[in-house]
């Protein structure tokens, strides 16, 4: 082989592992997922108020037309300080009230309302449905309410409201929702189904709120089998006597904070009054022993 010909062999042997690199570099960061926290973390961390636990999530249904007050959700948040607030079955000036409270004692939230129904229980008579707080600096991003194919009335509007947040350093995709009561069996399962589908195409998503079921009823077959775990890890299809109940005057478990692609650090539950639990868990990515709920 010729000086020529030997010097252009190593120009196109270099060219060739150059153009490799190039390809590996820019195919890696597109295929590449944080497996941990650790390397989420890496990430720029949301600028949260120091008033704020990360990554913790809250749902409660506050009956707010009935029993309780906006000063009971600005008790709720102080303690337990979570960056993002599921709420059902909420009056709309009950949670505008709360915020303005928290605002004026330090606590730096932001609200938006869900789907709802107007309510003569409700101060104003306004609108008693779902709604979020969030910690200030928390994204929130294509919200929006879906009201289900099938409910019990005018009466109650049974829907979800989803968004697109960040947590553990994950985008996740969030439903909150309020689902049929009592003998409304048939069209609660419609629902689930309905809520279950919706949530398909998202591989970390949490399914959070009040589904007026018990873990084992038939109707919640759907939400299992979309691959959701609860918070509390004896909550699940199969019966099991460690599953706290949430729902105070009946002893039954309907309350649920559902997580699929994320992982739940811990469950708190709260009693407030006579109706709903609050839940409460830390959103992660990491794998681990699943703990028992506290309660009070």
């Amino acid at each position: 082989m010729s000086k020529t010909t030997r010097g252009v062999a190593k120009l196109a042997m270099k060219a060739g592992i150059a153009a490799s690199l190039a390809i590996t570099a820019l195919i890696t960061p597109a295929q590449a997922e944080p497996a941990n926290e650790t390397t989420a973390q890496a990430k720029p961390a949301l600028d949260l108020p120091a008033t704020v636990i990360p990554n913790r999530v809250m749902s409660w249904n506050s009956n707010g037309q009935k029993l309780s007050t906006p000063q009971d959700i600005v008790d709720q948040v102080k303690v337990l300080r979570p960056q993002l607030v599921l709420l059902q079955e909420s009056c709309r000036t009950e949670v505008r009230k709360a915020v303005k409270l928290l605002n004026e004692a330090g606590f730096e939230y932001e609200f938006k309302h869900g789907p709802g129904t107007v309510n003569l229980g409700c101060e104003g008579w306004s609108v008693n449905g779902q709604s979020i707080l969030y910690a200030k600096g928390t994204p929130i991003q294509g919200h929006h309410g879906v009201r289900y194919g099938d409910d019990e009335g005018p009466s109650e509007t049974r829907a979800y409201t989803t968004f697109t947040t960040r947590l553990a350093g994950q985008r996740v995709q969030v439903f909150n929702t309020q689902l049929s009561w009592g003998p409304y069996h048939e069209e609660r399962g419609k629902q689930v189904k309905e809520l279950a589908g919706a949530t398909r195409r998202y591989g970390r998503a949490l399914a959070i709120g009040d589904f007026n079921a018990r873990p084992k009823d038939k109707e919640m077959k759907p939400i299992w089998q979309a691959g959701f775990s609860d918070v509390d890890p004896f909550c699940r299809m199969e019966d099991d006597r460690g599953c706290n109940p949430t729902q105070v005057k009946s002893g039954k478990k309907f309350d649920y904070i559902l997580h699929r692609g994320v992982n739940s650090r811990n469950c708190i539950l709260r009693t407030v009054n006579e109706d709903h639990r609050v839940v409460v868990s830390d959103v992660t990515t990491a794998q681990g022993p699943r703990v028992r709920c506290s309660a009070t």
